[in-house]
Formats: structure tokens, C-alpha cells, sequence
């Protein structure tokens, strides 16, 4: 399983050039950062989010999505993006105006997107999905409201189902404790960098990811690079276990 870390645009500025060393990254076009660019063809793998619930969210009354489309193409034509998600904003536009930015989508980067499945689309849409569709993700932890308990009830069928009609399967945000024991292809995560806000370290022990809190969360900025720092190398540690 390739575990993507998600977040990457955000660490501080001493810790950018150790990014290049990351095998697997998941980036949101809406959060991306100019240092990053260059970098984006290093990765063994780099998947694409369109950021479009973000930028909803937070040009609400200002939205016009067609324009943000045509931004999200550009970028994905002219840096070459091999995996990009379609616009999942199922929840705000409804599933038929999703669908229509999603042949806008492929018409304009003349490639498949990765669909993604919502609880709302149902359980034969999804086997439509993988019967269209070389890689498909599972989504809904947060738009959805569904707890990580029934999404993992659920999980094995979606990804037998996916493996079933020779598609690739992504988990979207699903990081939590044994996930890798599902058969997922990838997922992707931003506990690495959620982690080092509070000054927290991991440590990779071989087989698991350890997470040692502080005794104070009184440090000097130069500490919590530091911490970064760490906290990056040690997931780097359990991507190439995970992946292994």
C-alpha cells in the first residue's frame, strides 16, 4: 500500500528541500505552492486533489466553478499530471452537475480522473466506477458525516469489488490504525504535519508509527523545525514499509 502524506505545501521553509526525498504525495491544486513545482515529477508517485470543496468553502457567494476548472486543466496539462481527482463536491452541487465537470474535466486533459465514491452515489455506482475506471477512491469521512467505524464495515467490499474489475482503489483520509490490512492501493495522510503543530514526535519502531507528546509545548521555532523535520523522515520510514 502506498501511503501518500498530504500537507507537504505547508512545512516550514527549512524543512522544503527534504520534501524531494518523499516517495508518495498527495497534493491539493488549491493549497499547491510555487517551490513545489519543480518537484512534482521526482515523486514515485504524486496524486493530484482538486481542492475544489476548499475553494467553495471559502469563496462562498463568489464561486465560480467553471473558472476554477479551467485553472485546475491548465495545471494538470502543463505540468503532465498522470492521477488528478475529478471535482467531488457531491455534497454542494449534487451528483449530475459532478458528472458534467467531470466530462469537462477529461475532455480538457484528455486523460481519465480518479472518480471519487460518496455514500450518496450507492453501492452500483461504485461497481460502475470500477468497470470505467483503471483507479477509483473512497471518500466521505468528512463531506459525508460517516464515522470511521462503518466506513471500515464497509471497506473490504469496495476494495475487493475495485480489485474485482482490475481497477486500483484510493483511500481518501483513511490513516486510522490497521488500514493496510484492507488491500488498499494507497491512501493518503496529514498526521505527519498535524503532529509537529503541537510539537509532537513520531517514531517509526519497524512496524508501527509511535507518536510521543511533549512534556511542554513551550519551544523555539528553531525546536518545532526540529520536530518537522524528524516527523517527515520517520513517515518517510513507514511509506517505504507500508509499500513493502
Amino acid at each position: 500500500m502506498k501511503l501518500c502524506l498530504a500537507g507537504v505545501e505547508s512545512v516550514y521553509q527549512d524543512v522544503r528541500p527534504d520534501t524531494v526525498n518523499i516517495p508518495f504525495v498527495l497534493q491539493s491544486y488549491y493549497y499547491v505552492a510555487k517551490w513545489q513545482l519543480p518537484h512534482i515529477k521526482n515523486y514515485d508517485l504524486f496524486l493530484l486533489d482538486s481542492g475544489a470543496f476548499s475553494f467553495m468553502n471559502s469563496n462562498l457567494g463568489h464561486v465560480n466553478i467553471d473558472e476554477y476548472l479551467d485553472g485546475y486543466i491548465d495545471f494538470i496539462n502543463k505540468h503532465d499530471i498522470k492521477y488528478f481527482f475529478e471535482l467531488d463536491i457531491d455534497s454542494v452541487v449534487g451528483l449530475e452537475e459532478v458528472e458534467r465537470l467531470r466530462k469537462k474535466l477529461e475532455d480538457g486533459t484528455r486523460k481519465k480522473c480518479i472518480p471519487v465514491w460518496h455514500f450518496s452515489r450507492g453501492k452500483d455506482y461504485f461497481i460502475k466506477m470500477c468497470q470505467e475506471y483503471d483507479y477509483v477512491a473512497f471518500g466521505g469521512i468528512i463531506t459525508d458525516g460517516v464515522s470511521y467505524k462503518e466506513i471500515l464495515k464497509y471497506l473490504p467490499w469496495f476494495v475487493k469489488t475495485a480489485h474485482q474489475y482490475g481497477a486500483k482503489i484510493h483511500g481518501l483520509g483513511l490513516t486510522c490504525k490497521g488500514v493496510e490490512k484492507f488491500g488498499l492501493d494507497s491512501v493518503d495522510s496529514t498526521s505527519w504535519k498535524t503532529a509537529s503543530r503541537f510539537g509532537s514526535f513520531y517514531k517509526f519502531t519497524g512496524s508501527e508509527m509511535v507518536n510521543i507528546s511533549p512534556k511542554t509545548r513551550r519551544m523555539k521555532k528553531s525546536k518545532y523545525i526540529e520536530v518537522e523535520r524528524n516527523n517527515l523522515y520517520e513517515w518517510i520510514k513507514y511509506q517505504k514499509y507500508l509499500d513493502a
